[in-house]
This record gives C-alpha cells, structure tokens and sequence, in this order.
C-alpha cells in the first residue's frame, strides 16, 4: 500500500483527524506556516511547536517521509511550484450569506474537494487496482449511510461495464453474503472514517475467504486501512452542522467515475484507434452490437 504525499499539504490536512494530539499540533503548525517550516532547523521547530526535537522526527516517520529533511524538501519543492502558499481549504457559510454567495461557495468547496482527491491519487496503483476489477469472479462493495449510496452508486456503474458487481448497504445481508466469498472475489469498502464498524467486519470476513479487499476512504491510518490489501484516498470532511458532507460524497464519486473510465480505457485501447474519444468508440460498439444482432 501507499499514499500520494506530492501534494503535501493536502496530505497532512486529511490525516489530521486521525493524529494524536501531540502529533496534530505539529501537522497544525505546517499546515499553518508552511513557509516558515522549510526555513526552520528541527531544535527550532520543536521550540515552536512545543514538543521534543525526537517527536518531530518521529512525526515525521510516522506519517511516510523518511525524516524532517524528506518532508521540509518536498514542502519546499511544491511552495516553490506555487504563487499561492495558503493551504486550499472549503469556505465557510454563514447565516447572513446571500443565496448567491451560497451557491458559490459550496461550488468552491466541491472544486477543491476534486482538486484535493486528484492530489490524493497515487497514480502508480491504479493499473493494479483495475486490473483486479477485470479479472475477480465478482465484485462486492459495503458501505453504510453515506458510503452506502456510493457502494450503490458503484455497483450499478461497474454492472454497466460487464463487472458482474453486487452492494450491501446492511449488517445483515452484508454478512451473509460475504460468508460465501472466493478467493478470487473482490471487496470495495467506503467508508470516509476507516472506522465503521459494520465495514471493517466486512473485511474481516473477506479476509478469512482469501478475497482481495479495496479501501476508499479519507483516513490512511485506520482500522480498514490495517485490513486493507490496498486503499484510494478519499478528500472533504463532514461538516459540524451538516453530518456528511457534500464534499466527501463527491470524493467518493470521483473515485468511482475515475475507475470506470479507466477500465473503459484499457477494455477498449486494443480494438480502437487512439485518436478517437471513449464517447465516440462506445457509440461504435453499440452500432456493432445492433448490427451484428
């Protein structure tokens, strides 16, 4: 498994959540003065932060670099990519807002939700991941509340393809068809905490059968993600007034739709002309199709 850290900014604020206190101080604290991080030795980083020279260096291990000196240069390498140096963030609505004003900031927030899970990607896994899509017997996704709209959402997507896919969205017909996986069988889990407890059953369940199981979720550091062969990070955060928020649900849309098109690349590159649209060639397979019929 592994995570895209390029955007590193974008990585720290989704694991953020998931850090203890003394470790979010210091994620706190980059995310706040990128600028002046790359410029600070470690003594004087952790006098800024308040803890141990060791802890910063430990947080730095902990969350995938190889030190402070692999994160400060792969910080400083994208403000140096940057005009911007703030770190993308949803804006705020207020009660006093305009409805205009509404409108665009959740526009905004859904923008930078996709540009977020974009940078999330670990590209290097994705060939793998689809490949698996295309060769299982079946594919199973498990999600509940929110994240079960997005299992839906998938199976009815990846049925449209030929994946032969089923979604359980309960406890119980979760678990009893999960008692009958092969090994050969592939199980997609969303779940934007990696914590719900019905969903990491499932892959408890998958993993005595020997199944592949795919995690799309928010946090890298989970119990999911523990259980997980491999993951896809999901962005947004669910709002305080709101429970979950259109952000992660469209993060969890993205991946599904990325997927799709991309298992629709590699199905048709071989029998196509590259110069041609997947929207043009698909027509042309249907016209085969109607005419051979």
């Amino acid at each position: 498994m592994s995570v895209n850290k390029e955007n590193v900014r974008v990585y720290i604020a989704n694991i953020l959540g998931g850090l203890g206190d003394t470790d979010r101080k210091i994620a706190s604290y980059i995310l706040q003065q990128p600028a002046q991080v790359v410029q600070l030795p470690v003594k004087k980083l952790a006098q800024e932060t308040g803890v141990s020279e060791a802890t910063i260096v430990r947080f730095s291990k902990k969350i995938g670099y190889s030190g402070l000196l692999n994160l400060k240069a792969d910080l400083k390498r994208e403000l140096l990519a940057e005009s911007d140096l703030s770190l993308p963030s949803s804006p705020d609505i207020f009660l006093d807002d305009s409805r205009n004003e509404v409108a665009n900031k959740i526009a905004l927030t859904i923008d930078t939700t996709v540009k977020e899970t974009v940078g999330l990607l670990d590209m290097k896994i994705v060939k793998p991941v689809m490949e698996r899509f295309l060769t299982a017997r079946r594919v199973m996704f498990v999600g509940f509340g929110a994240s079960g709209l997005a299992a839906m959402e998938a199976r009815d997507k990846m049925n449209r393809l030929g994946i032969d896919s089923d979604a359980f969205t309960d406890r119980f017909t979760m678990t009893l068809k999960l008692a009958n996986l092969k090994a050969d069988d592939l199980v997609v889990a969303f779940s934007h905490s990696g914590e719900t407890p019905e969903v990491v059953n499932a892959f408890r369940l998958a993993q005595k059968k020997g199944a592949y199981k795919l995690a799309i979720t928010h946090s890298p550091h989970s119990p999911l993600n523990e259980l997980a062969d491999t993951f896809l990070l999901t962005s947004g955060s669910a709002g305080p007034m709101q429970g979950d928020s259109i952000a992660t649900r469209i993060s969890q849309l993205f991946i599904i739709e990325f997927l799709c098109t991309e298992i629709t690349r590699h199905t048709l590159r071989d029998s196509a002309s590259t110069g041609l649209s997947i929207k043009e060639l698909l027509i042309k397979e249907r016209i085969k199709r109607e005419t051979a019929g």
